[in-house]
């Protein structure tokens, strides 16, 4: 994998087809500061940067490839919070290895980045304040749902 990394350009871009990284926190959503999350977008709102990019030297993101879960208090299953997310049937088993690896098998909530393969060897980033890496995973697009996300409308 080649990461690029563009002169005067603050941090990496791991875009990569049918690939999955996923984050995870133990930290209570609810006393994270706002800050964290708030997103600046350019090229047509394709891309975002917010605080958690920037630690993780990401210079971008899709905000359309990115999917969130979890509790706004307490812990849940990490089979729970990714299996309701997109095409999780797909990388469920290779997430859990890697998240029993890190006693990361209770989390407040998650960060699913699609078509994206972050690398820690390249950034020596690999947890921040209020999550962790647990890695980057094959996913099929053609793949569904673990678990379908009651309608509460």
């Amino acid at each position: 994998m080649t990461a690029k990394l563009e002169k005067n350009v603050k941090g990496y871009d791991f875009t990569k087809k049918n690939k999955v990284t996923v984050w995870a926190s133990k930290f209570p959503y609810a006393d994270i500061p706002e800050e964290y999350f708030e997103e600046s977008f350019s090229n047509k709102g394709k891309r975002a940067r917010n605080q958690w990019s920037d630690n993780y030297k990401i210079r971008f993101f899709n905000p359309e490839h990115m999917e969130t879960n979890g509790s706004m208090e307490g812990f849940i299953d990490i089979e729970q919070a990714v299996g309701e997310c997109s095409f999780s049937q797909s990388f469920i088993k290779p997430l859990l290895n890697k998240a029993k690896q890190k006693d990361f098998l209770k989390v407040s909530w998650v960060i699913l980045l699609f078509d994206y393969e972050y690398s820690a060897k390249a950034t020596d980033i690999d947890l921040d304040k209020y999550t962790s890496l647990l890695g980057a995973f094959t996913f099929d697009e053609e793949a569904e749902s673990i678990f379908e996300i009651e309608d509460l409308s």
